[in-house]
């Protein structure tokens, strides 16, 4: 069956961390990473050769690594959004983190030169992961709406300055293999039993808070989710490396206690799942306007 041509079409990589349901369900098209650990390299397309990412993490001795698609895999997804839509636009993992932003900018000029009456952008969604998930289906949506490229990426744009990703990190023990902590960090928290809770955003990445256990870590959590989202319609993303019960707890949690337009459970990507080892688990998260104020508008 083909699809409905629009105006807009999205094009993301795998490092959003997107299921299979929903890129179907938005019509989106993925540019695949690959993730090297051990000596084997993974093309990330959810395939049961990644299923045990994070088991096989924990006896691992290597630091993983993941790779960028090529310009040329970049190209073809867009060519393939074109065939149903006038324009595309391209939201990547924040360009501080990969080389991916660079690699969608050939692909897109390329692109642009071989089809002059259609257009290609790339914006930087400056977040990854679930944060960067959040940002593709805003804009996703925005698509359907049938409004032009210039609305679809400032309303992406605008959903990436709100979302804030908030999680606890079980262990620094895989923070420091990457180089980003000394060794005494990791033995002092291991030591004291403390998980640190840390903020990733475009405006902070660093820890906001440091309880001596999984309960209080995930009790900040939901105090941060509370103080951001009570009132507000909700569009939360829960995340875990390994840890689905944990989620499906702050799930449950959630729809209990939030106004959501939006709320599922992704596996953390193997991207920044690899720095941050198995364990972690945590929201990114953004709203909309005040509940109460539609409410005396309409």
């Amino acid at each position: 069956m083909s699809q409905k041509k629009r105006k807009v079409a999205i094009v993301t990589d795998s490092a959003a961390a997107l299921s299979p349901e929903l890129i179907s369900e938005h019509g989106l098209n993925v540019a695949r990473m690959e993730i090297t650990i051990d000596g084997s390299t993974f093309l990330d397309d959810g395939s049961p050769a990644l299923e045990g990412f994070y088991a096989r993490l924990e006896t691992s001795e290597s630091v993983p690594t993941t790779t960028a698609p090529v310009p040329e895999k970049y190209l073809e997804k867009m060519q393939l959004a074109a065939e149903n839509a006038d324009d595309v636009l391209c939201i990547t993992v924040s360009a501080r983190l990969s080389a991916a932003y660079d690699s969608a900018l050939v692909a897109a000029e390329i692109f642009n030169e071989e089809n002059p009456e259609k257009s290609a952008r790339v914006l930087d969604s400056q977040l990854a992961a679930s944060s960067q998930a959040l940002v593709v289906l805003e804009a996703a949506r925005q698509a359907c709406r049938g409004v032009d490229i210039e609305e679809v990426e400032l309303s992406a744009s605008e959903v990436a300055e709100k979302v804030r990703l908030v999680a606890m990190l079980d262990t620094l023990k895989y923070i420091h293999r990457s180089g980003r902590v000394p060794r005494i960090a990791v033995w002092a928290t291991d030591l004291l039993r403390i998980k640190p809770v840390m903020e990733f955003s475009i405006e902070k990445i660093g820890a906001i808070a440091r309880p001596r256990s999984t309960q209080r870590a995930l009790g900040r959590i939901r105090a941060e989710m509370e103080s951001d989202l009570a009132g507000k319609n909700a569009h939360v993303n829960i995340i875990h490396a390994g840890a689905s019960q944990n989620a499906e707890h702050l799930r449950e949690w959630v729809t209990e206690n939030l106004n959501t337009s939006e709320v599922f459970v992704t596996q953390f990507h193997p991207f920044m799942g690899a720095h941050t080892g198995p364990g972690l688990v945590g929201a990114s998260w953004w709203a909309e306007s005040n509940l109460i104020q539609s409410v005396i508008k309409d």
